[in-house]
């Protein structure tokens, strides 16, 4: 028989409509519009800054991006604690504190100071993670509705692609005649006014209650060995994605910034209005995701591998825009089966979105090590790592539906 505890907990989980409605387009502002703009300037320069940083080393920046996703998994289960203590949308706004200091210990970076700054810098992004990635996709959760997921899902990558158009060629003109200061002081203030804009997204009153030990028994259990590998497999092209093809590209086209922003903005553009179709057709049909996921994920591991041949900016134009518009088809239906598994889980949604999070910053951790280590001794181009972002972009199609029990 079902607890009061477990009752009430439950009744806890429930979102008015009102609320879900109202806090589905809070979030969007915050999150993809404002934050996004940010990270939209940021994404592929934030990695090219700590290689130039650290000497044009890519064993450095990999260790260190893998030493802050183990960081993140280890710390993720306690600082639950806090999001308990505060409510996890109010903690999103101490997530935007962590996400402002960031930039702000970015801009006094250089390569003179980069061992004194190392320490602080590790903890602004951890807490960024640990107070920021929850929360948004335990709400995100809540704040969506089932049979529209696949066109809220679609809106969301949408915008960012959006973002994804201007951002780019912004960030590398800027670069190109201010210096890196001047994108770190914009930063700032778009995640300033990011984490004032969280403020309003409404309370979920959610409650994370497993313990440390509990949560990794869990995560290595028969139950969720799918899910955790599936999520594992993102966890290992995204960070290829994120790390490995923006250093890859500086190196390519020798550095030129303004080049790298250009060529990115216009095959980001080309994709916009594919993505917002999808989503709708993903909404259709009950095993429509499925499908699709399949397929896409075949295509988007043969652009993977044609983007180790690439050796001219019309080639990185032309592999990037079949990249990016199979990736659609392998992204998007992967995310809204997750978000949907994430809601089927009723009282332990967040509980298995901190399994997600593991599962996946994991997977970041040893493919980082991996590339860092093949690439430190041997003699090869950093773009044969991009066979291991292939094969992980099959992997994808493990994830299938588990309910978490006691």
């Amino acid at each position: 028989m079902e607890g009061i505890a477990s009752v009430l907990r439950r009744h806890r989980r429930r979102v008015s409509k009102k609320d879900q409605q109202d806090g589905f387009i809070k979030l969007f502002i915050s999150k993809r519009i404002i934050h996004g703009s940010a990270a939209a300037i940021l994404g592929i320069f934030v990695p090219i800054f700590l290689y130039e940083t650290s000497g044009n080393q890519f064993y450095i920046v990999g260790g260190y991006y893998a030493l802050l996703s183990l960081l993140y998994v280890i710390l993720l289960v306690p600082s639950m604690w806090i999001a308990n203590q505060i409510g996890f949308s109010r903690t999103l706004v101490l997530g935007g504190v962590f996400g402002t200091a960031i930039y702000i210990i970015m801009y006094f970076l250089s390569p003179a100071n980069v061992w004194q700054m190392i320490l602080p810098l590790t903890f602004a992004i951890v807490g960024f993670r640990l107070f920021h990635w929850v929360p948004f996709h335990v709400d995100f959760t809540l704040f969506t509705k089932d049979g529209e997921r696949g066109r809220q899902v679609s809106l969301s990558f949408a915008t960012i692609a959006f973002m994804g158009v201007i951002g780019p060629i912004l960030a590398g003109f800027i670069i190109a005649n201010a210096g890196y200061e001047a994108l770190f002081a914009t930063a700032t203030a778009l995640t300033i006014a990011a984490t004032i804009s969280y403020w309003f997204v409404p309370e979920t009153l959610t409650r994370f209650e497993w313990t440390w030990w509990q949560t990794w028994k869990k995560l290595f259990s028969k139950d969720m060995r799918h899910v955790v590998v599936g999520e594992f497999a993102n966890g290992m092209e995204v960070i290829v994605n994120l790390i490995v093809w923006p250093i890859f590209l500086y190196e390519l086209l020798q550095g030129d910034v303004f080049e790298i922003g250009a060529v990115s903005t216009i095959v980001v553009g080309a994709t916009i209005l594919i993505q917002i179709f999808l989503g709708r057709y993903l909404d259709k049909q009950k095993d429509t995701k499925e499908r699709t996921l399949r397929v896409g994920s075949t295509l988007y591991a043969v652009g993977w591998v044609l983007k180790i041949f690439v050796i001219s900016t019309l080639q990185v134009f032309l592999v990037g825009l079949y990249h990016n518009i199979v990736k659609i088809f392998t992204k998007t239906p992967f995310s809204a089966i997750l978000y949907d598994m994430s809601a089927e889980q009723g009282k332990y949604v967040d509980e298995f979105t901190v399994l997600r999070e593991m599962a996946g910053h994991l997977g970041r951790a040893v493919c980082l090590i991996l590339v860092s280590v093949l690439v430190y001794f041997l003699p090869i181009s950093i773009g044969w790592m991009f066979v291991i972002a292939a094969f992980a972009s099959i992997a994808l199609n493990l994830v299938y539906r588990v309910q978490l029990t006691d």
